[in-house]
């Protein structure tokens, strides 16, 4: 393994999701690579530290996995808005 792929599926490390073939090779490299180690141990500590904060639908949404979550809320908060809008328009008799 090499740093680019271990940097790759270091979260899945952190969350324990990696196969056991996968996670002994990592951690082969992580006895072997300083530069590695130290960034997974950085990573841990942030990890500790989003952990203690505050948990709510806003910070839920848009740390920095939210991925498929913020598309999704976003869509359907822009949806939202655009039905409104249209259901605004048909009241005014703009449609």
């Amino acid at each position: 393994m090499n740093c680019n792929e271990c940097r790759y599926i270091m979260f899945d490390y952190i969350d324990n999701k990696l196969p056991v073939a996968t996670k002994m090779e990592m951690e082969t490299h992580l006895n072997q690579c300083a530069a590695c180690a130290e960034k997974l141990a950085r990573l841990n500590e942030e990890q500790l530290v989003e952990e203690e904060t505050p948990l709510g639908l806003f910070w839920y949404l848009f740390k920095p996995s939210g991925g498929y979550k913020r598309s999704f809320f976003l869509g359907a908060v822009l949806t939202l808005v655009f039905v409104l809008y249209l259901m605004y328009s048909k009241l005014r008799g703009v449609f």
